[in-house]
């Protein structure tokens, strides 16, 4: 072998050393990255399941303050509604909330907050007493759907499970 032969030999090994340890810290930097993101990942999935067990929480929370009339039908409803379609809209959907989609329909279009407030007294008047007409003549059936509300366990958010 000649000296050109083992000098050629000798970059070839050190390139090929070069390159494999190159390789390495690449290899190293893939898996520290695929754990970082697993988690991130996990610490999402984790903070998506305490917002939906708020969620859930809120929805228990609001139906039971109708039912001990602590809260008006009509706002309890508007704020169901809401966080209803936040968590799982189609539990919104479901035969058994019949009435509290009729409601909601009936009261959706209502002015409320600021435009209820720029409305004159005679007016104000005039929807109060539309809006206690319709809670009146829904109360029964409302009170039924928000006590199965308040046992429903939500099978269709998989991360409450």
């Amino acid at each position: 072998m000649t000296l050109l032969q083992i000098s050629l030999l000798s970059i070839a090994l050190l390139i090929i050393t070069v390159l494999g340890v190159y390789a390495l810290y690449l290899l190293r930097q893939v898996r520290a990255q695929e754990e970082r993101q697993q988690q991130e990942e996990a610490e999402a999935e984790l903070q998506l399941r305490r917002h939906q067990q708020e969620l859930v929480k809120d929805i228990r929370f609001i139906a039971r303050s109708v039912l001990q009339q602590q809260c008006d039908i009509s706002e309890g409803v508007l704020r169901l509604e809401y966080l209803l379609r936040g968590l799982d809209p189609d539990v919104w959907e479901r035969h058994e909330l019949g009435a509290l989609r009729e409601h909601h329909e009936e009261i959706r279009n209502m002015p409320i907050l600021e435009a209820y407030r720029a409305l004159t007294p005679k007016q104000q008047f005039e929807f109060d007493k539309q809006r206690f007409r319709l809670e009146e003549a829904n109360k029964s059936a409302i009170e039924r759907e928000l006590q199965w509300l308040i046992e429903y366990r939500f099978p269709q958010v998989t991360l409450l499970q």
